[in-house]
């Protein structure tokens, strides 16, 4: 990328000022900027306003003595070209059009607006939008949604679709998934998914990308930017509408060109793009690279607390395109030596329940199962699921919390080791009944899922999510090695 180009959408992003056109009271955008460190550079716009939450109200953006560099525009479409033009005429870097009504429509009157959009803003301003969400950033205090936090991290998010890039930003907390640089850009009159996929590339501030795309019209510059950005750092994609059903509802959900399901598959192989198949794979796909090293292989060790647990994850391993090799004769005979023969299984998956929940006097020796399995070299992935909190609770009742704490800190440590010195992808379950009303549980549960992501282990709530997780972190190391082959149809 052109040192200019990065230049100026390092501005859009980090923008020494801002306004909102449209501002009310009432309006998200207006209350969310006001909560970010951007309050005191932000400019409210609104000829019905004196003043909006605390701040002066302008009539018109051409009324501001201060320079503004990005402005958010939710106003009515039929009033957009023409906040357009005062942005022109007041200098502004960009604007996020957050209206919708445009090409999206499939009305020839929206279709017609947004021409006229495009036709206004070429050369003259940089666009986001219209119809979307727009740019959230925690170094800079642009946001969209108020449930956002302030805390900056290393996942840069790309995403047609406003309600998916919401989506990143209400589980931020839940899943320890902390964003660098996320964009909604919609119908993308001009700037588009290949602008900030380069920018995303060189942005030092990033090191995964996530990406929701529904479609294109740049196909062959799309290709050579998700080339370009997946051969620096890890792009990992969903592309909406990859049935015939799909593909219409994505059509008309943004006005672009979704195309069939087999291009897009191929234009992501070929370019090094890991390709997802739902909202949640996404995530935690995104989530695991951002904090894990990809697997050396497709060996896989779940170490669990039952034997029919055992069975079916062996199974949803191998349906994964995975493989559960067996340990070794003298991995087992170091296990016997710590985890208790009775009710337990010694093989892989382990089913080391006793040391779990029921006291054994061994849970120092927890560390020591990590270690003796990652030294195995046909295991590459480390499974803990750790779902017994609610028997647990049954058994141990007001001491479970100190019952768990110990458990936990050992196995943690055995963890830390696999990953970092072993080099194996560590991923942990802690699951929670959704219909408890325990208290206990609930709070148990919350505090073992920080406690494990607090030490930069990726946590999920299901056995099904971590094994696909873990599928696609393989697929990604293979991606590597590979490098994409062959050329995109069409």
């Amino acid at each position: 990328m052109k040192t200019s180009k990065f230049d100026q959408l390092d501005r859009i992003f980090l923008p020494r000022s801002a306004a909102v056109i449209g501002a009310s009271p009432r309006d998200g955008f207006a209350n969310t900027l006001v909560g970010t460190k951007i309050r005191d550079r932000l400019f409210m716009v609104n000829p019905n306003y004196q003043e909006i939450l605390g701040k002066k109200s302008y009539a018109s953006i051409l009324d501001v003595e201060d320079p503004i560099d990005y402005a958010v525009i939710a106003v009515p479409s039929q009033l957009v070209i023409g906040a357009v033009r005062e942005c022109i005429e007041k200098g502004l870097k960009a604007v996020h059009v957050f209206t919708s009504g445009f090409s999206e429509t499939g009305l020839e009157e929206g279709i017609k607006l947004e021409k006229e959009l495009a036709s206004l803003a070429k050369g003259k301003i940089r666009l986001i939008g219209p119809n979307c969400m727009g740019i959230y950033c925690p170094k800079s205090g642009l946001s969209f949604n108020p449930a956002a936090t302030n805390e900056e991290g290393s996942i840069g998010v790309i995403s047609q679709s406003g309600t998916i890039a919401q989506m990143f930003n209400y589980f931020e907390r839940s899943m320890n998934m902390k964003i660098s640089k996320l964009v909604s850009y919609g119908n993308a009159v001009d700037l588009d998914c290949p602008d900030f996929l380069e920018y995303l590339a060189d942005d030092p501030y990033t090191s995964v990308i996530a990406l929701y795309i529904e479609g294109t019209r740049q196909g062959t510059r799309l290709h050579s930017a998700l080339k370009y950005t997946a051969g620096k750092k890890p792009v990992a994609a969903l592309k909406g509408g990859v049935t015939r059903e799909g593909g219409r509802v994505a059509s008309s959900h943004t006005g672009a060109l979704a195309g069939t399901g087999e291009t897009w598959s191929a234009m992501f192989r070929q370019s090094g793009a890991i390709q997802v198949e739902d909202i949640d794979d996404l995530m935690n796909t995104t989530v695991a690279l951002s904090s894990s090293p990809p697997p050396g292989g497709k060996g896989v060790s779940s170490i669990t607390y039952s034997g029919g647990f055992s069975a079916v994850q062996s199974d949803m391993c191998v349906k994964a395109g995975l493989e559960v090799p067996q340990f070794s004769k003298e991995a087992v005979g170091e296990l016997r030596k710590i985890v208790p023969v009775a009710g337990t299984m010694m093989g892989n998956p382990l089913d080391a329940w006793q040391m779990f929940y029921r006291y054994s006097g061994n849970e120092s020796r927890l560390a020591d199962v990590f270690r003796i399995i990652a030294a195995e070299k046909h295991i590459h992935s480390i499974i803990l699921q750790f779902d017994v909190i609610k028997f647990m609770v049954r058994m141990w009742g007001g001491q479970a919390g100190e019952r768990l704490e110990v458990i936990a800190r050992n196995f943690l440590e055995g963890c830390r080791y696999a990953r970092d010195e072993a080099g194996k992808l560590v991923l942990i379950t802690v699951y929670l009944d959704p219909y408890t009303d325990h208290e206990q549980e609930r709070q148990l549960s919350f505090f073992l899922k920080k406690l494990c992501q607090s030490q930069g282990f990726p946590v999920y709530p299901t056995l099904n999510e971590a094994i696909r997780t873990v599928a696609y972190m393989y697929r990604y190391s293979v991606i590597r090695q590979d490098g994409g082959k062959g050329q995109v149809e069409g």
